[in-house]
């Protein structure tokens, strides 16, 4: 092609027709112009288009971490109401003698009573899933810095990076302090293992030492439950503003 122009411009100067060769080298040039202007327009679709399906594949991944996320909150959250609903019940003394009573050597591991081995012990340590997040921050687009969802997403982990530790950190402060309190007592080797012990039994129905520290674990552990609803609500929020962005992506 470069050859076909080349012998067009030798003779046209060859026959001396110097006007029409600029009017023919301008148009070349012209032509050679609008073809980079056309492969620069397609280079930028392409690239458009990439970007395009890779931030795609970025939501797609916040809307699995999110789903992942809601799925252990309600394990968690059933988890943390039922241990406030065993501590209320027991200061507000609804618990019989009877069940106390009925504990023994065979009854000691399973339910009903387990869950009361271990209800100033045992904590929550939720940790959210952030690869779809971590994603989204290594994006450098100015119109997904502006869309809303984005926005919102960001300040869903922002704050969550920022208060979730925070909640994480009193309850599993609380647990460990309270299991080192523990040792004191006669019954503390059977309980670390799991073995029955009456003396252990006897604490948890009368001992005004278990009744404060029933009392300050549900004080902290009744705020987790009203956190983790919320980011239970949150991160359902975020999956349903991710799903019509999905079906109406101009939406901003």
């Amino acid at each position: 092609m470069i050859k076909f122009f080349r012998k067009i411009r030798q003779n046209l100067l060859s026959e001396g027709k110097t006007g029409k060769y600029f009017k023919y080298a301008i148009g070349e040039i012209v032509l050679v112009v609008i073809g980079i202007l056309i492969a620069l327009y397609i280079n930028t679709i392409r690239e458009n288009l990439v970007q395009k399906h890779f931030t795609q594949s970025v939501f797609e991944q916040i809307r699995k971490d999110l789903v992942n996320d809601s799925l252990q909150l309600s394990v968690d959250l059933k988890k943390i109401e039922y241990t406030n609903e065993l501590i209320i019940d027991i200061l507000e003394n609804n618990v019989r003698d009877s069940f106390y009573s009925n504990i023994n050597v065979d009854s000691y591991d399973s339910e009903p009573f387990r869950p009361f081995r271990s209800l100033v012990t045992d904590f929550i340590n939720f940790q959210p899933n952030t690869k779809g997040y971590d994603l989204l921050k290594t994006l450098n687009n100015k119109e997904l810095v502006n869309d809303s969802l984005t926005n919102g997403i960001l300040n869903y982990y922002s704050q969550l990076n920022t208060e979730l530790p925070e909640y994480n950190k009193v309850t599993v402060e609380i647990s460990k302090r309270n299991i080192q309190e523990y040792k004191q007592y006669v019954w503390f080797e059977n309980w670390a293992i799991g073995k029955y012990d009456r003396n252990f039994i006897e604490y948890l129905k009368d001992n005004e030492d278990n009744r404060k520290r029933l009392a300050e674990f549900y004080s902290y552990n009744s705020v987790n439950e009203t956190y983790w609803k919320t980011l239970k609500l949150s991160s359902r929020n975020l999956i349903y503003l991710i799903d019509k962005h999905k079906s109406s992506p101009n939406i901003n």
